[in-house]
């Protein structure tokens, strides 16, 4: 139905008064400003800034171990040199005759090889970068990095045996824990039996004592007892279980639904196939975390393996380190290019397992 005067359908004026000057927006003081940078970038600078300052150390090692003379970077009255450009690069035999004649290239099965000639492939590469770079406001911070030190502590002492011992003792540990931590974990997380929480505590309350506490009755029943001197599963067995990873994956089971579980009990599956087929697939962020933290403390372990250990041929990296530290006495570069080759496996653990590794943190904290 339509108005039959056009007025009433018009809206009533609004007195405006333009002579009223507008309120202008309220500054904001030096604290708001800064909690509002904070929460914009402010802590991404920050932790950017701190994970520099954490990994300072690392890098300075990796820079040490390719410089081809002096260990320090840091010279008096001459800016650090922290840019390593290609110098002499290479891997085998023929490192002495490269530094002569600017390269050395015999592969394998080649008529060189055939003929006796060790087999090795080096060049220097440093003439040809220095002359692009020199002049340049890259020449006094740059350098020309080598992999001679490596080459050196890989062929020099048995450093290919000790990373084997390390992959099997750090790989079976991981195992290990993963396996006993898991099955452990299920029934004092989803089963309920007398005495499960005082059960729960009693292994929780083991995190309060040092290692170094138990260190004397465990050496002594591996070597009186069990026969644990001088085997790698002597390395393996006395850390299979750990109350860490118990508390850890138990938060974990929290975390999963008690509906799903009986479910699957009223379908007829028994407690190992649910711990199988339903809970493993659900909690791999859980033991990914588990698997990340059992990796780095088996593979940097040295006390357990000094004392068990006598056979050289047995040794783990980091005990091998220490033997490096005193077969390459004042040369710096050489250990320093040990100590990156027994840190760059953790570094690739921790990338394989990283988009689980919060994923595991949240969920125990969570359950």
């Amino acid at each position: 139905m339509q108005a039959n005067n056009p007025q009433e359908v018009m809206p009533a004026a609004v007195d405006v008064d333009l002579s009223r000057p507008r309120s202008r927006p309220r500054r904001l003081t030096g604290m708001e400003r800064f909690k509002s940078w904070l929460s914009s970038s402010g802590w991404y600078l920050i932790m950017i800034v701190f994970a520099l300052i954490t990994a300072l150390p690392f890098l300075w090692t990796a820079l040490m171990s390719v410089r081809p003379t002096s260990a320090n970077i840091f010279q008096t009255g001459r800016p650090p040199q922290i840019i390593p450009y290609p110098g002499m690069i290479g891997w085998g035999d023929g490192l002495s005759t490269a530094r002569r004649e600017g390269e050395y290239i015999v592969l394998p099965n080649s008529e060189e090889a055939r003929e006796g000639r060790p087999v090795g492939v080096w060049r220097n590469f440093e003439p040809a970068m220095r002359e692009r770079i020199e002049g340049t406001a890259l020449e006094p911070l740059a350098f020309p990095a080598t992999t001679a030190n490596y080459h050196r502590v890989w062929t020099d002492v048995e450093l290919p045996r000790y990373f084997l011992n390390s992959i099997i003792v750090a790989a079976g540990v991981v195992f290990l824990q993963l396996l006993t931590s898991s099955l452990a974990a299920y029934p004092l997380a989803k089963m309920q039996f007398a005495g499960r929480d005082i059960l729960f505590y009693v292994i929780l309350s083991t995190l309060i004592f040092p290692e170094q506490l138990t260190l004397i009755p465990v050496y002594i029943m591996a070597v009186n007892y069990l026969g644990f001197v001088d085997t790698l599963h002597g390395l393996i067995i006395p850390f299979g279980a750990n109350a860490f990873g118990i508390f850890l994956l138990r938060q974990t089971y929290q975390s999963i639904p008690n509906e799903l579980i009986e479910a699957a009990r009223i379908d007829g599956a028994s407690e190992f196939g649910i711990w199988w087929r339903i809970l493993l697939p659900l909690i791999r962020p859980g033991l990914a975390t588990l698997a990340i933290f059992s990796f780095v403390g088996s593979w940097n372990n040295f006390l357990w393996p000094l004392l068990m250990l006598r056979d050289t041929s047995l040794y783990t990296l980091p005990v091998g380190l220490a033997f490096l530290e005193g077969a390459f006495t004042g040369n710096l570069r050489t250990v320093a290019a040990g100590i990156v080759i027994a840190t760059v496996p953790i570094i690739i653990v921790f990338l394989m397992f990283q988009r689980h590794f919060i994923k595991g943190l949240a969920g125990a904290v969570k359950g």
